[in-house]
């Protein structure tokens, strides 16, 4: 059986979900643009904020195995100063393209809900998926 791949960075990230957790406590149901400043993905905009926080820790971070400072400003999540972050949200448009496609085809064996890629596919847990294994 396979290992699952672990973050080397999940300790750090867990602090941080924790803080923001706890901070958002009494709002985790309500959609993630209403708790979270600067939320600009459409499919992120309405999931609830605690699945925001899973999508972020377990998606993004772990795909890349990256602490949330990677793209985050520490003192202010909300930033987009630093360019990981940036690069983050063109990432994620592409993988939405490449999804659309996916259920487009119409030779592949697999129903076309069962047809999805996500950032992990690529990286499989470093920044840069041409040093992937």
């Amino acid at each position: 059986a396979r290992t699952p791949f672990r973050n080397p960075n999940q300790e750090i990230n867990d602090r941080y979900v924790k803080q923001i957790a706890d901070r958002i406590a009494a709002r985790k149901g309500e959609p993630a643009v209403q708790v979270f400043q600067n939320v600009q993905l459409e499919g992120l905009k309405t999931v609830p904020a605690e699945t925001f926080l899973v999508i972020m820790d377990v998606g993004y971070s772990r795909a890349l195995g990256v602490s949330c400072t990677h793209c985050h400003d520490d003192q202010k999540f909300a930033s987009d100063e630093k360019r990981p972050k940036r690069a983050a949200r063109e990432m994620a448009g592409m993988h939405r393209m490449i999804n659309q496609q996916l259920r487009q085809m119409e030779n592949l064996k697999s129903p076309t809900d069962k047809r999805s890629i996500n950032c992990f596919v690529c990286h499989r847990g470093t920044v840069d998926p041409r040093g992937a294994s």
